[in-house]
């Protein structure tokens, strides 16, 4: 007990560093570590009576600090939910119910589109975001009208984006019978989770049923074909799709470009191209075909840009390709032309309509985790990332999952050659990314009895410098160290639990 009344805690205000106190005989009870955030929880035990559970609403989502014997700042992180149990009861106030930022998520009863989910605009209390950050929250209504999922919104801010202090039974057994206030803290990064990822749409596309064809290459009429289109996001597109069969008995291929728009028409300029077999369709029925790209090419939002399609042979009216269209002209950012060759323009199809089409994109993988954090990194102060190689994969979407979930996510994916990557933030809440050791650099070790060494056989008096790190031990495997969980009080480590 000793060594553990020498550990020292603070509390501090997260944006200016300002001393709010430093409470007395506090008690770490567990903390610990992990290679994907850094500190990831600490639970504290704090006598603190000249503190009051109001006063440590107000604490709530501050910095807290955890200092070891020797004075070094071994945890840190946040003020996430206190306790306080006083007999057979206790208080408790936390930012897990928090929402001061809140969407509803419906069906929309009044839709003819019976299966399509709708979200209602975000309602805010700025007045909580300013003391607590922004805290999002979206909540399900499934079938409904959206005037009742507004009101369900601003019903779910009013009760929810301020913490509230409630009466439940006690649920710890202490033993000791004297009252207390217990600390949840967690790191830093777990406040990614606090906001709702946007998503980035991989598709630009126009899917609509089937109502209407083109036939292309039976005539100088119509040798060519484009459909120009303005990319939901700016990403590198790679898979290209439209609907399609072939007619009679085709031999030359069907040919897939993308084109910068001149004037409101293909520039004649290819960006990338690939050709399909007309082996690969039918001649029944007609159905998506995908072509990728041999490079992926990059598209800018907000741009006119053309998918042309063309035959790479001559014209022949007995075999050639048919294309699946919708001559409601549904899609509002874009137009088809037909070329003919005879008077060698782009004409305006009559009826007007628009080609059925798909593309995909992809988006680096760290340029992915830079928009994650950049949305979500309210309470961050910078990002520092090491990849090594990363790839090119599909953005992840809304799918109302919150950051913390899509930064996890990029990160377990490994860099384009497999290599695992780590995350932590460090004590100035700087998020960083790295690739993970090797065991050839190995230099800690694990005695027979547990405890953690240098590679001078002293003991490693930080234990969390480990965590991230392999160990070395005379009688088994290299053990690599994913967490860490160290109890102040008994010095007692737990690994990878």
């Amino acid at each position: 007990m000793e060594i553990a009344l020498s550990w020292s805690v603070e509390v501090l205000d997260r944006y200016n560093g300002r001393f709010l106190n430093s409470p007395n005989s506090c008690l770490p009870i567990s903390l610990n570590w992990d290679d994907f955030a850094g500190p990831t929880k600490a639970l504290i035990r704090c006598p603190c009576e000249q503190l009051s559970m109001e006063d440590w609403r107000t604490r709530l989502g501050q910095d807290v600090r955890v200092y070891d014997p020797q004075g070094r700042l071994a945890w840190w992180g946040y003020l996430e939910r206190v306790s306080h149990e006083d007999g057979e009861l206790q208080h408790r106030v936390g930012m897990s119910e928090v929402a001061n930022r809140v969407a509803v998520r419906y069906k929309d009863l009044g839709s003819s589109e019976t299966e399509q989910t709708y979200q209602t605009a975000w309602v805010d209390d700025l007045e909580s975001q300013a003391v607590y950050g922004i805290k999002e929250k979206v909540y399900n209504a499934s079938f409904t009208q959206r005037a009742t999922a507004e009101w369900m919104a601003l019903v779910q801010l009013h009760e929810n984006a301020w913490p509230e202090i409630r009466l439940a039974p006690r649920t710890r057994n202490t033993g000791d019978g004297q009252r207390a206030y217990y600390l949840e803290c967690r790191g830093w990064m777990q406040t990614l989770s606090w906001r709702i990822w946007p998503g980035l749409n991989a598709l630009t596309a126009h899917s609509p049923f089937q109502q209407g064809t083109q036939s292309l290459g039976n005539s100088l009429a119509n040798r060519k074909m484009a459909q120009s289109f303005v990319p939901n996001n700016s990403l590198q597109y790679q898979r290209l799709a439209v609907r399609a069969r072939k007619q009679g008995s085709p031999t030359d291929m069907l040919k897939f470009s993308l084109q910068p728009d001149l004037a409101g028409r293909p520039s004649g300029v290819d960006l990338g191209f690939q050709l399909l077999n007309p082996g690969e369709l039918s001649a029944e029925s007609y159905g998506w075909k995908e072509v990728n790209l041999p490079v992926p090419i990059s598209l800018d939002a907000g741009l006119h840009y053309w998918l042309v399609l063309e035959r790479t042979g001559a014209v022949n009216p007995d075999n050639f390709y048919l294309l699946g269209l919708d001559e409601n002209q549904g899609y509002q950012a874009g137009t088809l032309l037909l070329y003919d060759e005879t008077s060698a323009a782009w004409k305006s199809r009559l009826p007007g309509s628009d080609l059925l089409f798909r593309l995909t994109g992809l988006l680096d993988q760290v340029e992915q985790v830079r928009s994650v954090v950049a949305h979500a990194g309210q309470f961050l102060q910078f990002a520092e990332y090491d990849f090594g190689q990363s790839q090119d994969v599909p953005p992840l979407g809304d799918e109302g999952k919150d950051c913390l979930e899509v930064f996890s996510t990029l990160i377990m994916q490994g860099n384009a050659v497999l290599e695992p990557l780590c995350a932590g933030i460090d004590p100035n809440r700087n998020l960083k990314v790295w690739r993970k050791v090797g065991v050839e650099n190995a230099n800690l070790y694990l005695s027979p009895y547990g405890s953690l060494e240098t590679r001078f056989g002293q003991p490693l008096e930080a234990p969390w410098q480990a965590v991230g790190q392999w160990l070395l031990s005379e009688s088994a495997r290299p053990l690599y160290l994913s967490s860490l969980t160290l109890e102040p009080g008994s010095g007692k480590l737990r690994f990878n639990g």
